[in-house]
């Protein structure tokens, strides 16, 4: 791809709204097409459900949405009352979200097969794993493992942002934390750490602090803004 034709197609891309105004300000603008975000954070601090509130957004926007499950955890009816509550028909936004379940690394490549080769996903402008980690973690368990785990994570990653970059497509990767400590202090970080911040240009922690839900970007200096979790989402 020639400089100026690469410029043209930049200019071309879509931005999906995270749905939570506070947050598309830290995200400058929301999830852009042909961009990696990586969204971490520990349990219950609603990672799941922002990307299905962005998956309904771009469906209500007449786009297909595909979601790679490698927890088996994922709620169709929770995505349904997300729609009712924006004010979405789920009859119409559910045909168009697309859960490809992956138990293994290689599901979860041969996920990018699909999404190039299956007519159904040839309008696919969003694209979410959840959870990035979960399989490179199990199959290579162990300190020993390390370099073999952060080598097969990168060269997925690099799948990820090469398809994200021809085919126009806005990708979130939703990722786990770990607890290390660091000059005596515990703090969360994501699991990939530099491999996953190598690749995403944007990477969000969300941390639950009593009844809310505190985000920030992870991969520079700003602010931290304050979310709930609601019927309509993370908002």
């Amino acid at each position: 791809m020639t400089l100026r034709r690469a410029v043209v197609v930049d200019q071309g891309r879509r931005t999906f709204s995270s749905g939570a105004p506070t947050l598309d300000t830290i995200l400058e603008g929301g999830f852009r097409t042909g961009e990696m975000v990586e969204v971490f954070g520990g349990s219950n601090t609603g990672k799941t459900l922002l990307s299905l509130q962005v998956a309904a957004i771009a469906a209500g926007a007449g786009f297909t949405t595909a979601i790679v499950d490698t927890e088996g955890q994922l709620r169709p009816e929770r995505l349904a009352t997300v729609c009712r509550s924006r004010g979405l028909d789920p009859s119409e936004v559910l045909p168009s979200v697309f859960v490809m379940r992956a138990e293994s690394t290689d599901r979860q490549l041969l996920v990018m097969s699909k999404l190039r080769g299956e007519a159904s996903l040839a309008n696919c402008k969003l694209l979410v794993v959840d959870t990035l980690s979960k399989n490179f973690t199990l199959e290579y368990g162990g300190s020993k493992s390390v370099g073999k785990r952060q080598t097969a994570l990168g060269a997925y990653l690099n799948i990820l942002s090469r398809d994200a970059f021809l085919h126009d497509r806005a990708v979130i990767l939703l990722n786990r934390v770990a607890s290390v400590t660091v000059e005596g202090l515990d703090r969360e970080v994501d699991i990939g750490g530099e491999t996953v911040r190598h690749f995403a240009q944007k990477a969000v922690y969300l941390r639950r602090s009593l009844d809310y839900i505190m985000a920030s970007r992870a991969d520079l200096l700003g602010p931290e803004v304050r979310l709930r979790i609601k019927d309509e989402g993370l908002v």
